[in-house]
């Protein structure tokens, strides 16, 4: 199966791109940096891997990462977007005191990002494609805790970003997903699972070894109905 991973360079983007090389699919991987660990899997895999410039706020950027898809790929059967950011003044900072600047990178990323994604790879999505956005469990309308509340909040507008798209595209399918509090750079002081293992769930949703339906669109990274309030 063919594969466009955007946000590829580490946690559970590199996770996830390693592991569906693994089981022999192809596979684009979207980022902003080049590391050792990718260009090893680009040794590893020559012929299944594409590394390719994958600036979610730049979308001339995300344009051209479309079009090297597409010539490396053809069609895609599946994509998981998960470029995010969670800076580092907003572990610390109240809202109403926020930086603008840290909060609209925040947006930028974490809540355009997908749309900017969707727009220029809905094209060569095939039909019946799905789209995992990696959102959050904190992202409930009545969550309003004061701890990283830029992400809180960009994560929850990006969680409805799944329900817009898949109340105006009935060709492909969109949901968001909750990964797991995960040992990562972004997660580690709440972290319950490696992401490897919540790799292993998104590896079974985009090949569709784990089934779901549109109607229930937000989602843990197992498949199953997230609470939406």
């Amino acid at each position: 199966m063919k594969f466009v991973v955007m946000g590829a360079s580490r946690g559970l983007g590199l996770c996830l791109t390693r592991d569906l090389l693994q089981e022999g699919h192809q596979v684009a991987a979207g980022t902003t940096t080049r590391n050792d660990a990718l260009d090893a899997l680009k040794k590893a895999f020559p012929l299944q891997l594409l590394i390719f410039d994958g600036d979610v706020t730049d979308e001339a950027q995300v344009a051209a990462g479309a079009q090297q898809c597409h010539a490396f790929l053809g069609t895609i059967d599946a994509l998981c977007h998960n470029a995010g950011v969670l800076l580092p003044s907003d572990r610390t900072t109240l809202l109403h005191q926020a930086d603008i600047k840290d909060l609209r990178r925040t947006l930028d990323v974490n809540t355009v990002g997908p749309v900017v994604v969707v727009k220029h790879f809905y094209p060569i999505l095939r039909e019946g494609a799905k789209v995992f956005i990696i959102t959050s469990e904190g992202t409930g309308l009545k969550q309003c805790g004061t701890w990283v509340p830029a992400y809180g909040l960009s994560k929850m507008a990006a969680t409805k970003v799944s329900g817009i798209l898949n109340a105006s595209v009935k060709d492909r399918d969109f949901y968001s997903v909750h990964p797991g509090r995960m040992n990562t750079d972004m997660g580690r002081t709440t972290a319950q699972i490696e992401p490897d293992e919540a790799s292993r769930g998104l590896v079974g949703l985009m090949t569709g070894e784990i089934e779901v339906h549109r109607e229930n669109w937000y989602i843990d990274y197992m498949g199953k109905p997230m609470p939406m309030n």
